[in-house]
């Protein structure tokens, strides 16, 4: 038995340049794990163009990745003094993964000339919020991911 087809398209009435800013977070966020499963390829030993380092990072959740990363630099700190400058990407790192989770992870709309963010969660509990989302807010979501990812290049790759 086949389905009818749904008429119509959903209807967006966002902004272009709010989805032009939320796709720079995207971007921005896929160019994050990219330097995350490089550095963690390389800190475990492997070069560059090795696909054992794509093959280890390919599956794993973003607090693996971090839980990973971590482990290796502790690892390797007495063999690479620069790596004590880690610590100071961790944060960022999470400021960077919170940002993305809030663009990535809740319903949008546009209503009343603003952009409203409505999202829930029930661990335990039913909680719901609606906010409204500046555009310069999502601008501050691509510059912190940039900010972290430039971090670990610097810490991991000397870069």
């Amino acid at each position: 038995m086949s389905e009818e087809p749904i008429s119509g398209d959903f209807i967006f009435n966002i902004p272009d340049d709010h989805f032009i800013a939320m796709g720079k977070v995207t971007v921005a966020w896929g160019m994050l794990e990219s330097v995350v499963d490089l550095a963690i390829a390389r800190l475990a030993g492997f070069h560059t163009f090795d696909p054992r380092g794509a093959i280890v990072t390919a599956h794993m959740t973003w607090p693996q990745k971090m839980d990973v990363m971590e482990a290796l630099v502790s690892a390797l700190l007495n063999e690479h003094p620069k790596l004590a400058s880690f610590p100071a990407a961790k944060p960022l790192l999470k400021k960077a993964q919170e940002g993305r989770n809030l663009i990535a992870h809740g319903q949008w709309s546009y209503r009343d000339g603003q952009l409203v963010r409505a999202r829930a969660t029930a661990r335990g509990k039913l909680r719901a919020d609606l906010k409204p989302v500046a555009l310069s807010d999502i601008d501050a979501v691509v510059a912190d991911i940039s900010r972290a990812g430039r971090t670990v290049l610097k810490v991991v790759f000397n870069a």
